[in-house]
């Protein structure tokens, strides 16, 4: 299986309600109503506007995923059939670098809620460090839920980068 990423475009509807009907995503996610929304998915069913980028991750041009950096903040989500095959691993690893090549950011910032060790891991893997924990709400659990905000410096991710690429 060969990923790849591009802009979310209105033809990836259907593939985008496939995954945020799943409880398991969205309940990690802090800006998703729970149930699904269709107006919701239908706004995201459009290439991102704001600061950054929101990529469709794919497989045959289909949609299984998300990832991207707004704001320098990275979030993601992906099918749950397709957890546990380093997917998310190699869409992470393009989009950080491509965060630190097209912008001066000293820094990109990621969250996760207290109960998702996945996540944590993941971020962890790439040099996100932890600085602050707090509650925030979480609009698909629809209550205040604790998160753990991380940072990663360009720093970090060039020496960490130069030591993968290291035989």
């Amino acid at each position: 299986m060969v990923e790849t990423y591009r802009n979310i475009r209105p033809d990836d509807y259907d593939d985008l309600l496939d995954v945020v009907r799943h409880w398991e995503v969205v309940r990690q996610l802090g800006g998703w109503k729970w149930p699904c929304d269709p107006v919701q998915v239908r706004e995201r069913s459009n290439p991102y506007k704001g600061n950054g980028f929101v990529w469709a991750i794919c497989v045959n041009d289909r949609l299984i995923g998300s990832i991207g950096v707004t704001n320098g903040d990275i979030g993601y989500m992906l099918r749950p059939d397709c957890h546990g095959r380093g997917i998310m691993t190699r869409a992470a690893r393009h989009a950080i670098g491509e965060a630190f090549r097209t912008t001066d950011r000293a820094y990109l910032t990621g969250s996760t809620w207290f109960d998702n060790a996945q996540s944590a891991q993941l971020l962890a893997k790439f040099g996100f460090r932890h600085w602050q924990t707090r509650y925030m709400h979480a609009r698909a659990r629809g209550r205040p839920t604790l998160v753990h905000h991380r940072k990663l410096t360009r720093t970090t991710w060039e020496t960490l980068e130069k030591r993968r690429a290291m035989p």
